[in-house]
């Protein structure tokens, strides 16, 4: 009994001890007079706001209320006592440290409880759901119709894909789901090593992803086997692994040479049959739309532009030995008067005022091309390309690049070839996000120690054997988050592509919006396209934090 009262009496002793209000007001009210002013302000807002809300809402404001004052009565215990528990410590930090948090907190809490109560009431209560009652007439007046969202079901997913067409798009997305699932089972640390020859297998089959879409979403068209093509794509290959192979990244052994040799006339014979079947019949990629063109879109430019961005910050850094002076100026000096000296008179016979006639005279440019590569660069053409190439792509806006991209389109196919509208965008768009993945590349290349770049010279590591296993894991491992960043806007910015004339997932919408059924209900088509933005947004940055937790990117 006495030891219970000693340990009441010195509670006693402690509580509010070493507590000095004058302190806490001039930390949280008097410090200074915009302080005072600020603070006095928020509390008139708050409690005019709050009484605005018991006379709308008297219920639930003062529920809000009382879980309010208990939060703010077991901090104000926790700091006089010098005993916070999880809760009140948790209160403290996030939501109470001051006088201005604390109404914050109240003010904040009444305006999202009464946005969630205003959106239930629309959303909810007074909706329709009837995708048959979508019309004008059968519209409730004060909620939602979300009856056009599975109305519109099939534009908003495939657009104006032709309905024989969907089970392949059924097929597609059962193809990832798998992979996404058999990846997920066979990376558990207990059975990683168990499946060691499936993983594998999987591996391969991600990497072959692209193609496997592109047969079921695109189709393969019925053409004769071509022996040229096959021994051509065989050439290409063998001259890359000899590349590799000099430069010591891969290892050289009769089988992998014969393996090289063999997988395109393999892989061409393939598509080759798969075309003469006639099951996947080439599709009009025109017709493409709703959520299937965002995510093709989106899909495609992730995978091309990281890899091209990596090899433009490599090339931007690259201190290989440049054009020696005595090749770069003949060289360019030669060039231009032959410009000059074939070009120049008969553009200037036909100039029709001073801007042409200037103009006429564009091989002088090739000196000043020069003159940049050998100031700036050393002659380093490498370097001066893949910098020049950064710089002019991301000094134009990306819309810019997809106007360019469908009306150039033509000038580089034969006279004649129609070229669909998807694919010069596809590339347009990848080429601007590679510019900007380089500059991310670039960065976690410059946050790499030089001490790493003297370890892998002091291996014996060629330039890409250095690359390939020390600095490329180290940099990408930093870059991550902005990495990741990148895929994010390339996501949502795909919806771009609506302004020349594709009809994405975004697009879409102004044609389920001028159909007399559906017309006017914008509100509801653009919170459930919002709804999946996020969704897909917020898988990718998940998968980002779980990526880094796991890579330890940031630990210390």
């Amino acid at each position: 009994m006495s030891t219970l009262t000693n340990s009441s009496q010195q509670r006693e002793r402690t509580f509010g001890r070493g507590f000095r209000w004058d302190y806490f007001l001039e930390d949280n009210l008097t410090g200074s007079w915009l302080q005072t002013v600020g603070v006095t302000a928020l509390a008139i807002v708050t409690g005019w706001y709050t009484y605005a809300q018991y006379k709308a809402h008297p219920t639930a404001t003062k529920v809000i209320l009382a879980a309010w004052v208990v939060g703010l009565v077991m901090v104000i215990w926790g700091e006089l006592a010098h005993r916070h528990n999880r809760v009140s410590r948790w209160l403290h930090d996030n939501l109470f440290s001051s006088i201005a948090n604390s109404l914050l907190t109240l003010l904040l809490t009444l305006v999202l409880a009464a946005a969630a109560q205003g959106f239930w009431q629309w959303g909810v209560v007074n909706a329709s759901f009837d995708p048959d009652k979508t019309a004008p007439e059968f519209r409730p007046e004060n909620g939602a119709t979300w009856g056009v969202i599975w109305g519109a079901r099939k534009l908003l997913m495939t657009g104006t894909l032709e309905p024989k067409y969907h089970w392949r798009v059924w097929l597609s997305l059962w193809y990832l789901v798998g992979m996404w699932l058999v990846t997920y089972v066979t990376g558990r640390p207990k059975i990683k090593e168990k499946v060691r020859p499936l993983r594998l297998v999987v591996n391969a089959l991600w990497l072959l992803s692209p193609i496997i879409l592109y047969i079921f979403l695109a189709g393969v068209p019925d053409k004769p086997f071509s022996v040229k093509t096959a021994a051509i794509g065989a050439g290409i290959l063998l001259v890359a692994y000899a590349i590799l192979w000099w430069q010591k990244v891969v290892s050289f052994s009769w089988q992998s040479v014969l393996g090289t040799a063999v997988v395109w006339p393999v892989a061409y014979a393939v598509w080759w049959q798969i075309g003469k079947t006639g099951v996947f019949e080439p599709i009009n990629v025109d017709t493409w739309g709703g959520l299937l063109l965002t995510l093709i879109i989106a899909s495609a430019v992730i995978v091309l532009s990281l890899p091209l961005g990596i090899l433009l910050a490599l090339g931007r850094r690259s201190q290989v030995f440049g054009i020696p002076r005595w090749i770069l100026w003949p060289g360019a000096i030669g060039v231009t008067l032959w410009g000059l000296v074939t070009s120049t008179p008969g553009l200037l016979e036909t100039s029709r005022n001073t801007f042409e006639k200037v103009t006429s005279f564009w091989p002088l440019i090739i000196l000043g091309l020069a003159y940049l590569l050998d100031r700036m660069f050393q002659g380093n053409l490498v370097a001066g390309a893949s910098t020049a190439f950064i710089e002019l792509i991301r000094s134009v806006p990306l819309i810019t690049l997809l106007f360019m991209g469908i009306n150039m389109a033509p000038f580089f196919l034969k006279a004649g070839t129609d070229v669909a509208k998807p694919w010069p965008v596809i590339v347009g768009y990848t080429l601007f996000a590679s510019a900007y993945m380089a500059e991310t590349v670039r960065g976690g290349l410059q946050a790499i120690p030089k001490g790493q770049y003297e370890a892998a010279d002091a291996l014996g590591f060629n330039a890409m054997q250095k690359m390939r296993f020390i600095i490329m894991p180290q940099a990408l491992r930093i870059v991550i988050p902005a990495i990741v960043g990148q895929f994010i806007g390339a996501y949502k910015s795909s919806s771009l592509v609506a302004i020349v004339g594709l009809f994405d997932f975004m697009g879409i919408n102004r044609v389920i919006a001028s159909n007399p059924q559906w017309l006017g209900l914008r509100i509801e088509l653009y919170l459930f396209i919002g709804f999946v933005y996020f969704i897909g947004s917020y898988m990718m940055s998940s998968y980002s934090r779980r990526l880094e937790k796991r890579l330890g990117v940031g630990e210390r």
